[in-house]
């Protein structure tokens, strides 16, 4: 019987917890899921009789230093299954994902799966009408049609993903989502590392969870702060991985010219991340960059 580990990192946002529960207690996943949640509260505030109202298996671990990558970390010390799977305490996959992503690992042999992701809107009266430029910071706007090798222009995103329990995966806790800074990018690391160690990455398009979008994201400020630590956290991984085929393009002449005007807050937010990129570009650091020979283990 396959075994499977859920890891969810939990700060802030665990009145959540309760409907992504029913949700993980819907899968049809035939083998063992038992799911680890991580309190990334300075103070417990997570009790495990969540998991026993929800009918789940599973424990509650607390680490109180915060950070989405370090909580992740924490909680793949203690999986126990064949397979490790992620996602948030606010996403709502649906009742085939966990299915999808491990058929995805065992079927074609790969370490690393991700499933697609489509948004879920919160506190909309109605559900808007995203800019392009805007929508990618929240959601990937290109899926294949059936499972394939990870390749331009597809990337994985950290609600939805998987991986084999071995080697352990392990997030670099420099980058993924702190209480004062808005860093990204954990995700995207992890499957650089796992292809430059020849692991094997895959985009399960059949795996569906939808990430929560609420209506404070898109306001001005929060954009702007998005837009300027994601060209944060890019810069990050480009000096660790100086190859790494990456997406995103720090030239203003890319953003104004082929962005319309009207769309102002796309154009504000990604000079936010072009301000962010360059400014993590002139801060000294001592740090090694990576080779391709780095193994998954690696912080």
């Amino acid at each position: 019987m396959r075994t499977a580990n859920i890891v969810v990192a939990v700060r802030g946002n665990h009145r959540e917890l309760a409907g992504l529960l029913r949700h993980i207690a819907a899968q049809d996943f035939t083998g063992r899921i038992e799911v680890i949640l991580v309190d990334n509260h300075r103070r417990r505030r997570i009790s495990p009789s969540v998991l026993v109202e929800a009918g789940l298996a599973g424990t509650v671990v607390h680490e109180p230093r915060p950070g989405l990558s370090r909580a992740r970390n924490t909680g793949v010390e203690h999986v126990t299954g064949e397979f490790v799977l992620f996602t948030d305490p606010d996403s709502r996959p649906h009742p085939g994902w966990a299915s999808a992503l491990i058929r995805a690992l065992t079927e074609t042999g790969a370490y690393c799966a991700g499933g697609r992701v489509v948004p879920r809107f919160v506190g909309f009266s109605e559900p808007p009408a995203l800019e392009p430029g805007l929508a990618q910071f929240f959601v990937p706007p290109d899926w294949p049609s059936e499972p394939c090798e990870l390749r331009p222009p597809f990337w994985l995103v950290g609600c939805n993903l998987a991986t084999r329990s071995m080697p352990r995966p392990v997030f670099d806790e420099r980058l993924g989502v702190r209480p004062w800074r808005h860093l990204s990018c954990e995700d995207l690391e992890l499957t650089v590392r796992t292809e430059h160690a020849g692991l094997g990455v895959v985009v399960a398009p059949d795996a569906i969870a939808r990430r929560a979008i609420h209506a404070a994201d898109v306001r001005l400020p929060r954009l702007l702060a998005r837009g300027f630590w994601h060209g944060v956290s890019v810069a990050r991984l480009r000096r660790r991985h100086p190859r790494a085929v990456i997406y995103d393009s720090v030239r203003l002449s890319d953003v104004l010219g082929a962005v319309p005007r009207e769309h102002w807050r796309t154009v504000a937010t990604h000079l936010a991340r072009i301000t962010g990129w360059r400014l993590e570009t002139l801060r000294p650091t001592r740090r090694v960059s990576a080779g391709k020979d780095e193994g998954v283990k690696s912080r």
